[in-house]
């Protein structure tokens, strides 16, 4: 299915009733309903024989959770996939262009080193080996190491990134046609009369919020100050290019408000008052105020959930 700006709507009522019943079944539900949506995405990736598989989507959309299970999937079926992470192509820090305050600017497609990628590109297919970099975020440059991709007619490469689905990595792709994918979280949670209580946005934000403290020991103003250039990012680099994926896949698990709440709410009531998020905070506040807690001890270790709540 392709990307629609219509949001969809998932009932909390019916939610919540599932919830009372049996906790356990209703994560089951969610997740083999998600594990579906990958296997299609598989068969059509086989069914093309594509060597070149382009995964977009905003933050904490679940890029790389679901690069490694479409791995992992053509990997079970006998083929031969390998990552490529555009993170790894970043540019030093202090190469990073700004916006107009002065900030750095992680969002834009300039940030990538695209002739370093074209240079590995080019080695990997026509030697058919290259050396690939790892970025370290930790030193905001380009760590010492790297490591060793192979590629073949039995290979698919996929491209992980919020700018995977940019033209400018055309010239990257060496001719070979690609499946775009762009994934999201793409559902509004609605109450009994169909107002939206949790948009898919906050949705977003509660995942970014839990996984930035647990991979970067970041905290809740710290995620704010940075949600704004986050989403003024994906408006300028990610939208436009959002028509041109083959695949949209929605990555709402209907469990989550209940899995973030707890742990979200006390995130939030730690910010100051002074800052200048307070209506978002209210807001997802109040959405999550009446729901009941759902144990981390029930989401599988292989949920793309993992990416947001497991441990460093």
């Amino acid at each position: 299915m392709k990307y629609s700006p219509v949001m969809e709507k998932i009932s909390l009522p019916a939610m919540l009733e599932e919830l009372s019943r049996s906790p356990a079944e209703l994560v089951a539900r969610e997740e083999e309903a998600f594990r579906q949506r990958m296997e299609a995405v598989v068969a059509q990736a086989e069914a093309q024989k594509t060597q070149i598989v382009l995964l977009s989507g905003p933050s904490s959309s679940g890029k790389t959770t679901a690069s490694r299970l479409l791995a992992a999937g053509l990997s079970r079926d006998g083929s031969r996939s390998c990552r490529i992470s555009l993170d790894d192509f970043y540019k030093d820090r202090q190469s990073v262009p700004t916006w107009e305050d002065g900030q750095k600017n992680f969002e834009s497609v300039d940030g990538l080193d695209l002739a370093a990628l074209a240079r590995c590109m080019e080695e990997l297919f026509h030697k058919g080996r290259a050396r690939f970099p790892i970025f370290d975020f930790a030193t905001g440059k380009r760590s010492p190491l790297s490591r060793e991709l192979v590629f073949d007619d039995n290979t698919c490469l996929i491209f992980e990134g919020l700018h995977a689905l940019n033209p400018k990595l055309e010239p990257c792709l060496g001719g070979h046609p690609a499946l775009r994918l762009y994934i999201s979280v793409h559902s509004d949670f609605v109450d009994s009369r169909g107002r939206v209580v949790l948009p898919a946005r906050d949705l977003r934000l509660l995942r970014r919020l839990l996984r930035d403290l647990v991979r970067r020991d970041t905290n809740a103003a710290g995620t704010l100050m940075l949600w704004d250039y986050v989403l003024r990012g994906e408006e300028l680099y990610l939208w436009p290019y959002r028509p041109l994926a083959d695949v949209h896949i929605n990555s709402t698990h209907g469990y989550e408000p209940f899995l973030y709440r707890s742990q979200a709410m006390a995130m939030l009531r730690e910010v100051g008052p002074e800052d200048m998020h307070q209506e978002t905070i209210q807001r997802i506040l109040e959405a999550l105020e009446d729901l009941p807690d759902l144990s981390r001890e029930l989401v599988p270790q292989n949920s793309l959930l993992q990416e947001f709540i497991g441990v460093k």
